[in-house]
């Protein structure tokens, strides 16, 4: 027997001896993961995370007919499903949300910039938009400054006397958005950047929802992730 064979056989029988070890850290390291993460699929030890995505109900917003004016709106409630490594795998959180009706459609995909529209995220999502335009707009009322929900403000002298004293311009004096806590205000129809945030200190517009219309009615399918800010 050669050199070369022998140390060719040492290797094999280290590695037949350290299969058992490998088998059993799987074996125990499997329940244990699936312990602490419940979502888990089983044996998943390489991608603990497939099953992590937020996922939600397609809930009905409005129908066409409660919003036939501009500045009509309605509020309603996606709930949303986080995984969490809970038991029944996941944590249901109530997203509030406003549906309004705007003067003009806009693009929701581009904007009217080169800047993105409130619907270019859905792009990177995998979802597909019904249509690329719309006078139809919803919006997740959570502020993006520090998570409080603001409220849609039909008349702006509203804006001025209870939410800091600021004035909008002659352009945009119409149906604002504004945050009690911190006193941000957005304009929902800023034809460039609906929900461009007009005064205070929130970071970017509110988060928007992708809907759809079936039957005369809007159904939100999705809301944009990310947090506050």
């Amino acid at each position: 027997m050669t050199q070369d064979s022998g140390i060719g056989r040492r290797r094999f029988l280290k590695l037949a001896a350290g299969l058992p070890l490998v088998g059993g850290l799987v074996a125990f390291g499997s329940p244990l993961l699936r312990f602490l993460k419940p979502n888990m699929d089983p044996f998943a030890i390489v991608t603990p995370t497939t099953r992590d995505a937020a996922t939600g109900e397609p809930v009905v917003a409005a129908s066409l007919s409660e919003l036939q004016k501009p500045w009509d709106f309605k509020y309603f409630v996606f709930t949303q499903k986080y995984p969490q490594y809970t038991p029944d795998g996941y944590k249901t959180f109530a997203v509030p949300g406003v549906v309004i009706r705007l003067p003009q459609k806009v693009d929701l995909i581009r904007g009217r910039s080169d800047d993105e529209g409130p619907w270019g995220w859905v792009r990177k999502s995998g979802e597909q938009a019904q249509f690329k335009e719309s006078d139809i707009i919803v919006f997740s009322r959570i502020c993006p400054h520090l998570g409080c929900i603001y409220n849609f403000v039909a008349d702006y002298r509203e804006i001025t006397a209870g939410y800091g004293g600021y004035t909008p311009p002659k352009d945009r004096q119409h149906a604002l958005m504004g945050c009690p806590c911190h006193l941000s205000i957005y304009d929902p129809g800023d034809p460039r950047q609906p929900g461009r945030v007009l005064s205070g200190p929130a970071p970017r517009p509110p988060r928007t929802f992708l809907y759809e219309v079936k039957n005369e009615q809007i159904i939100v399918r999705r809301v944009e992730p990310g947090g506050i800010a």
